[in-house]
């Protein structure tokens, strides 16, 4: 019997959704590695210069502090027509903020178990989030008002992908989110066919339909750092699209509603590479962080990876960090800049683009891309430090900018920055 009759006679059950979803729900999605580019690149040898060689627009818009909307850092920022969506790790909030600065909503977490990230849908316009440890999931709009909830678990459980991190939506019900090397042995009765992979592909409401990028049995339950604010998931600049970089890798994947791409693969000097056998030489499988750490100047991941135009913006994971950890590689001249050698001049007000004083940009880096703008955040102690130290250069800043100076201390909440490159570099 095909599968047409089949769900004829099932939908008199009312069956036909479960059946479509047990079917089609987890198929594997292959990576198609063939319009793979292969760039070499030497992070030592990144170049300099001033704000306006490289940004012809440079805004800052410091984010309105009051009691509510006190916050600490920017964890995580989502960018829609009207609003940044901010996540806190600090005070486990999101917080709404229109796009000249204004407070205009809070979502709270609960006392018993904090928010950890959050999702957004751009097309139904709602935030979603759990309070619990992925037993539901909330649904709230714009205004930080709950208009939904959904509860996860049960009969159904081993189709969701409750106990994942927030969803990265292609569309209004489809998704994805990556997954961790997961140490369930296919033996287990709690083994999943999913589990051995990274990438799970999901609806809106977590129920999964698709999974790619597997690892293998030896790389199960893998030791990997904790990367500190330095996101492997990352804006494509369009919304059907997410990179995507995967722990001791040099590559960067593609990611659409039903596609994996390879599309960049990147070689680093010997001495800025981990060994060629990392992942399969079984000696590493207990030190592979203590050997990290022993060399700090090995790139064990590429994270915060955009693309305008022909300029790749990534960061590299260094331990302890560099001055040439985010870099700025263009394809067309093959140029590298290191972003933290890009100096603060007349077009940046004398103001930094990234925070010298404090441990914001080290932390987060570029934090989103959005109509050919890179967005990062300086923190309130990183601004006012710069306008004492430039109170000579008599500097004619916009009113908003202004403003805070005037009435605002370095207590304030941090400015986002908004970055907008120059088409030729």
């Amino acid at each position: 019997m095909n599968l047409t009759s089949i769900a004829k006679k099932l939908t008199v059950c009312g069956l036909l959704i479960i059946l479509v979803s047990s079917v089609t729900a987890q198929k594997v999605i292959p990576v198609d590695s063939s319009h793979a580019v292969t760039l070499r690149v030497d992070p030592s040898n990144a170049m300099g210069g001033n704000v306006s060689d490289f940004f012809s627009k440079v805004d800052y818009i410091p984010l309105e502090t009051t009691k509510e909307s006190l916050f600490g850092s920017i964890s995580q920022l989502q960018i829609t027509d009207d609003y940044y969506i901010i996540f806190d790790y600090n005070t486990h909030a999101i917080l709404i903020f229109t796009k000249a600065g204004k407070f205009h909503a809070k979502i709270k977490s609960s006392e018993s178990s904090p928010i950890n990230n959050f999702s957004l849908n751009k097309w139904t316009k709602q935030i979603a989030f759990s309070r619990d440890r992925y037993k539901t999931l909330t649904y709230c709009n714009y205004d930080g008002k709950v208009v939904n909830s959904i509860k996860l678990g049960g009969e159904t459980a081993k189709d969701e992908v409750g106990n994942y991190s927030g969803l990265n939506l292609f569309s209004p019900d489809k998704g994805f989110t990556n997954s961790w090397y997961s140490d369930v042995d296919s033996a287990s009765k709690d083994y999943r066919v999913y589990y051995r992979s990274l990438i799970v592909f999901a609806n809106a409401n977590h129920k999964i339909y698709g999974y790619g990028l597997p690892f293998t049995k030896a790389e199960r339950g893998l030791q990997t750092l904790s990367t500190g604010g330095q996101w492997p998931i990352s804006d494509f600049g369009v919304d059907t699209a997410f990179f995507y970089s995967k722990a001791y890798d040099s590559s960067i994947y593609t990611i659409t509603p039903n596609a994996i791409t390879l599309s960049y693969k990147f070689i680093f000097p010997l001495s800025a590479s981990l060994p060629s056998d990392f992942l399969s030489n079984t000696d590493y499988n207990k030190n592979r962080i203590e050997w990290i750490e022993k060399h700090n100047q090995a790139i064990y991941c590429l994270t915060n990876f955009f693309r305008i135009g022909n300029n790749l913006i990534f960061r590299t994971g260094i331990w302890g960090g560099s001055k040439e950890d985010n870099l700025i590689y263009n394809l067309k001249t093959g140029t590298t800049i290191a972003y933290k050698h890009i100096q603060q001049d007349e077009r940046s007000y004398f103001m930094p683009i990234y925070d010298q004083t404090g441990w914001t940009f080290d932390n987060r880096g570029i934090l989103a891309c959005k109509d050919g703008c890179l967005y990062t955040s300086v923190s309130a102690v990183g601004m006012f430090k710069a306008y004492k130290d430039n109170a000579e250069q008599k500097v004619k800043y916009p009113a908003a900018l202004a403003e805070y100076f005037k009435t605002g201390s370095i207590k304030d909440n941090p400015a986002i920055l908004v970055l907008k490159l120059k088409d030729e570099l």
